[in-house]
């Protein structure tokens, strides 16, 4: 089971790989030290192993944000992540239900650390199964 969430997490930040150059090529800010830990964090709590790809994990993060901050909306965004998955291994279309919680759940820990205006989609929060005590208190519970 382990090897199949690893293999969702580098499909994950494989799908985005030129996306990712694009913006680190243009410059994009660096992440905080404190937000790169706490996003680590929850990461490995949502069972989303980091590996050698946080670079790419955290520049895709702040690319999630900068298309919610457009007016993306997190079902547009998950739905863009579950097709660039599928088009890197469409054998993942197996697991289309692992992939969607996944992606979610990716989407749902970028919005906490670095955006966390958008974690009140309710596509969010009751797809995932967490809740959160208003953006600002950053308090996450499991439901």
């Amino acid at each position: 089971m382990r090897t199949g969430i690893t293999s969702l997490a580098d499909a994950l930040v494989s799908a985005s790989v030129v996306l990712t150059a694009a913006i680190i090529c243009a410059g994009a800010a660096s992440a905080d030290p404190s937000q790169q830990d706490q996003f680590v964090a929850l990461l490995e709590a949502d069972q989303i192993p980091v590996m050698d790809n946080l670079p790419a994990l955290v520049a895709r993060a702040h690319q999630i944000c900068g298309e919610l901050n457009g007016g993306a909306s997190v079902y547009t965004v998950v739905n863009e992540e579950m097709n660039s998955i599928f088009e890197e291994n469409p054998a993942y279309h197996q697991e289309s239900a692992r992939v969607h919680r996944t992606a979610i759940r990716f989407i749902a820990v970028s919005a906490e650390v670095y955006c966390p205006s958008h974690l009140t989609d309710p596509y969010v929060s009751n797809d995932v199964g967490f809740s959160i005590l208003g953006p600002v208190s950053g308090v996450r519970h499991q439901t």
